[in-house]
């Protein structure tokens, strides 16, 4: 019943392009993964990081090479829920619960009000491509760099420290206040911004 409902021809890439991911790179991936645990080499934590770090690597890639925007913003929440993931799995619950609400959860909403609240039709972006040369070799450079950062740094394990929930309140709004303050005005001021642009009659003139 299913295969005779007409589905869009952009999802049906989507989900053409999903299955063949699933198929071609996910599941190696989780059996490389699962064979190595079975083996001892890694270690049930170990395995938790890799299977979180291939969601946030999926979400981003998504994030990035994404046509469609809606699309992109989900992407951003997947890897923004991986990321969270990673700090659960170092017991840092507050820092995983900033994540979800802050980055999971508001800076999408923000970009998706942004995005539906503007009319990008209107002047539509033409380009060439010529930027992409150079913006790959950036990207390649930046990459080398990060690489060569952490392959030539020694890593040293920090001491578990225990903070409590309100230690941290008071140094969050009393020590910090003024700059959590100004991001919070920041982001009132792009929100208005969205509604302000969004709401531009046909003249141009914002009403």
């Amino acid at each position: 019943m299913l295969s005779r409902l007409p589905l869009p021809p952009q999802l049906d890439r989507t989900i053409t392009l999903g299955a063949v991911l699933a198929v071609g790179v996910a599941l190696p991936y989780v059996g490389v993964v699962l064979v190595l645990a079975a083996m001892g080499t890694l270690s049930v934590a170990a395995v938790v990081f890799w299977m979180l770090a291939a969601i946030i690597v999926a979400g981003a890639c998504g994030a990035v090479f994404s046509n469609h925007v809606v699309h992109a913003a989900l992407s951003l929440v997947i890897a923004a829920m991986g990321i969270a993931g990673i700090f659960l799995l170092l017991a840092s619950e507050f820092l995983a619960l900033v994540q979800v609400l802050v980055y999971g959860g508001g800076v999408t909403i923000l970009l998706l009000f942004g995005l539906m609240l503007t009319n990008a039709t209107e002047d539509p972006l033409v380009t060439d491509g010529t930027q992409k040369p150079f913006a790959f070799g950036v990207g390649l450079a930046m990459g080398a760099v990060i690489v060569a950062a952490m392959v030539g740094s020694t890593w040293r394990a920090g001491e578990p420290m225990v903070v409590p929930f309100a230690e941290l309140g008071v140094r969050l709004y009393r020590d910090f206040g003024l700059p959590f303050e100004i991001a919070s005005l920041v982001l009132i001021v792009a929100l208005v911004g969205a509604i302000a642009i969004g709401r531009r009659d046909q003249d141009g003139d914002v009403s």
